[in-house]
């Protein structure tokens, strides 16, 4: 995974328990700061927030890290109790690890994470069938 400078120029909207078109949102927390040398996986990034079902949310315009990632079929994004999987972790870990390398400040504390449930999607060629090769995921926060 290699995180990228994105700028958005529109919000993104998203559903917070449906794909809308645009995926599902998920806000999350970092709390990990500079000052910590051996951060733990929930500081990188927290569980998400519940949000009530059918709402939309927003990933405001802006300037930020961004980073895109897949995890293999059958592995979610976040568990039903709204902790991240361990390849997300680790995504966020690389997220935090720019800001430290490019020594500059996050804006706030916040990382989107955006689920796209069909862009791992592919139709098997010899059989026909819809497959999947496992959920993208992307988060963003802001520089």
């Amino acid at each position: 995974m290699t995180v990228k400078n994105l700028i958005l120029y529109e919000d993104i909207v998203c559903g917070t328990t449906d794909d809308t078109g645009s995926g599902i949102l998920r806000i999350c927390s970092a709390s990990v700061t500079k000052h910590n040398l051996e951060p733990k996986p929930e500081e990188y990034l927290s569980k998400y927030r519940q949000y009530a079902s059918g709402r939309q949310l927003s990933i405001p315009a802006g300037t930020y890290f961004f980073l895109q990632g897949l995890l293999q079929p059958g592995h979610q994004t976040f568990l039903t109790d709204g902790t991240p999987d361990e390849i997300v972790y680790k995504a966020a870990e690389e997220l935090w690890l720019e800001y430290v390398w490019q020594e500059i400040e996050p804006v706030d504390n916040t990382v989107y994470v955006r689920i796209l449930t069909h862009e791992g999607d592919y139709t098997d060629k010899i059989t026909g069938q819809k497959k999947s090769a496992g959920q993208v995921f992307q988060l963003f926060r802001r520089k």
